[in-house]
This record gives C-alpha cells, structure tokens and sequence, in this order.
C-alpha cells in the first residue's frame, strides 16, 4: 500500500442532510447569550419582630391534638451577602403563658426573602412534653417598605412522659 494514496469514505447521499443538520445545531448551540445575571441580593431583615408562637400538638399514639398560643419576640440580624444568600443570626424569645425562654436563632436568608433557620422552641403549656431542640424552620419575611412581616413552620417530634411520641409543629409570625 502506497502511504501516500488517499482513502476515500462512501457517505451515504441520504447521510449528508441528517450530517448536515446536526453540524448546524452543534454551532449554534456554542453561541448565546453572554450576558450574566448576578443573584438578586436578600432584603435587610435585620430588627427585632414582635409577634407569637402557635404551638401545634400531635399525640402519635391516639391522634389527639391541642394548641398553644404564646407571646414571642425575634432578634435577627443579617450578616453579609455572597450570591444572593446572606446568614441570619439573633435569638428567639417566648413570653407568655408559655414559660419565659429565649434560644439562640442561626440560618440564611435570599434573594427573595426566603428563610430557614434553627431554633429551639417552647414546650406545651400542659403536660409533660419538652419542648423542641434545634427545630428547622422555613419560611418567609415580605415587605412592604419599610414594614416586614416574618411567618415560618418547624416540625419536629419529641418523647413525652408516660405518653410517647409527640409532633410538634411551630408556626411563628412577627412584624417590624
């Protein structure tokens, strides 16, 4: 065989449209839009909300339920942004007629004022039951102006005394 001879490919006459056709899509899809949209940056939550736990109470063993309404006040305070989420810190405060407690309150907030973070929370009023340790919450904070409105839900299922397992569901809600 001569190294200097040249092969020759047969290519089907119906392959060249389809070869064609998936050359053409390839080069368009290098192009686009070179345009980058930053993250939209969180709202500043930071202040101090003064609203109200509801406590939710669901014995597992027989279905039975029961709600608690306490006071409550959240202390936020918004740490620096990267990519559209910034850390939450601060503490929560329950006030009456749940025992006076206040726990430490970490988490992220973004850009559309989206929340999560993790608290403890009161126990029931009545009965046994503790209260939850390091419950997640999620959530919102809307505004309007100057004015923020703060609602999130935790769950979590705690050990009661003499009656086993409990859920417990937190729904928090505060205004500045």
């Amino acid at each position: 065989m001569n190294p200097r001879s040249t092969r020759r490919i047969a290519v089907p006459a119906l392959a060249v449209p389809a070869l064609a056709a998936a050359l053409a899509l390839g080069l368009a899809a290098c192009g686009g839009d070179d345009t980058v949209t930053s993250p939209t940056p969180p709202p500043d939550v930071t202040g101090s909300y003064n609203g109200s736990w509801t406590l939710q109470v669901l014995r597992k063993s027989d279905g039975f339920q029961k709600a608690f309404l306490c006071s409550g006040r959240f202390t936020l305070s918004e740490g620096t942004a990267t990519g559209g989420t910034a850390p939450l810190s601060g503490f929560a405060v329950v006030g009456s007629p749940c025992a006076p407690e206040s726990y430490d309150l970490s988490g992220t907030v973004v850009g559309g004022g989206a929340v999560e973070f993790t608290t403890n929370g009161p126990r029931p009023t009545e009965g046994p039951c503790p209260g939850g340790k390091s419950v997640r919450f999620s959530g919102q904070i809307t505004s309007n102006g100057s004015y923020r409105v703060l609602s999130a839900r935790g769950v979590t299922t705690v050990t009661c005394p003499q009656f086993g397992d409990h859920e417990l569901t937190y729904l928090i809600s505060g205004s500045r």
